[in-house]
């Protein structure tokens, strides 16, 4: 019981880790540390995952060396970004045994929701916050980041655990809650400007109507005529709404910067949809490719300052660290025990897959893809 509350503790202080993470307060990598060190303590005490924990122990030595003797990194740096790679397969192996029997996850997650909420809005509101992009970079994008590092990784968090929490609320007919968060996100992604968050809005929205579609279509005739008309008028206003949006104006303010006029064509969706991440995968494979023997295995380094990341997540692990390092990584998400979570728990697993490949900032990222092992726990408490 007590290993319970000391994870739901830790879990809570999860958006006040990354506030002081904004600020240089090196406290989040402390307390996430603390946590990793935990968890490998209580594997090894019940003797669980044994083999995987081994496995996951021989490449981290393996790479901790690499870095520091071959790639000239210091010790932090090459302990931090060992931290990255393993904080994701230890999540999923703790967590896939693990049972909250005193405190259920979906409240525990929809607390941690309201909070990164309630800090973003209030930190526009007192103007605290930071800007999403510097003005000389970017040619007129404009974004607002609050009191966070990163608006990617703010954005996961929220589209990942918006799907559990609606839904919890809509299992208990607490609709209240569920219209706050949706404004709440919604003002988020009207602040922040970026499509994951708007389009994962959007999703929710149409899942949330989904799952009542008995109430809403199919109660009345009358019912079923006021829905459908509200849904088009909501449609032909919302688009045009759209067009108002700091995400639009950032999408056009990229297809002027990259002179791409054909929004059906490859280099529209390159560029303005996925941030011309495609462009960046393909000098990251060029360098790996011309790399020796030894750096297409392990990698060749997860602070390399000659090329950008990719932010396609499962790619970067390739370039970062090498066949070895993926391969390994894929069986820890391949082992995956999907059939254990609920049709909500598997959408929100699906969200962040998908932004992991669309945005980057999922698997590799500890303050997000913790999320993604706690999807695995069991949830005594429905």
């Amino acid at each position: 019981m007590k290993e319970e509350l000391l994870i739901v503790i830790f879990l809570l202080l999860g958006p006040i880790l990354d506030v002081l993470a904004f600020y240089n307060i090196p406290v989040s990598i402390v307390f996430r540390g603390i946590y990793l060190l935990g968890i490998v303590y209580s594997m090894l005490k019940s003797k669980k995952n044994i083999k995987m924990l081994l496995a996951l122990f021989i490449f981290s030595g393996i790479y901790f060396g690499y870095q520091f003797f071959s790639l000239k990194y210091g010790i932090v740096s090459s302990i931090s970004n060992i931290f990255k790679y393993i904080y994701l397969p230890l999540s999923i192996l703790y967590f896939k045994d693990f049972e909250f029997k005193k405190y259920d996850k979906r409240k525990v997650i929809s607390i941690v929701l309201f909070t990164y909420i309630s800090i973003f809005i209030l930190s526009y509101i007192f103007g605290i916050g930071a800007n999403a992009y510097l003005e000389q970079d970017v040619d007129g994008k404009k974004g607002f980041k609050g009191l966070f590092s990163s608006i990617n990784e703010f954005s996961a968090i929220v589209v990942g655990s918006l799907i559990i929490t609606v839904n919890y609320f809509n299992s208990k007919k607490k609709y209240i809650p569920i219209v706050l968060l949706i404004v709440g996100s919604s003002i988020c992604s009207l602040l922040l400007g970026t499509k994951v968050l708007f389009g994962g809005i959007i999703f929710t929205i149409i899942y949330l109507g989904y799952l009542n579609r008995k109430v809403l279509f199919f109660t009345s005739k009358k019912r079923s005529i006021i829905v459908i008309t509200s849904i088009v008028l909501v449609l032909v206003g919302g688009g045009f709404l759209f067009t108002k949006t700091r995400t639009y104006q950032n999408m056009k303010v990229q297809q002027n910067f990259f002179k791409t006029k054909n929004v059906l064509s490859f280099d529209y969706l390159n560029k303005v949809v996925f941030n011309d991440r495609l462009t960046f995968f393909n000098y990251n494979y060029d360098y790996y490719k011309k790399s020796d023997f030894t750096t297409k295995l392990i990698g060749f380094g997860y602070d390399d300052g000659y090329i950008k990341f990719c932010e396609i997540d499962i790619c970067d692990i390739m370039f970062r660290f090498g066949i070895i390092g993926l391969v390994l990584f894929m069986v820890n998400l391949i082992a995956m025990p999907i059939k254990k979570l609920d049709t909500n728990e598997k959408i929100a697993l699906i969200l962040f897959l998908i932004m992991s490949l669309t945005s980057g900032h999922v698997l590799l990222t500890p303050n997000v893809c913790i999320y993604i092992g706690l999807l695995f726990s069991k949830n005594v408490l429905e």
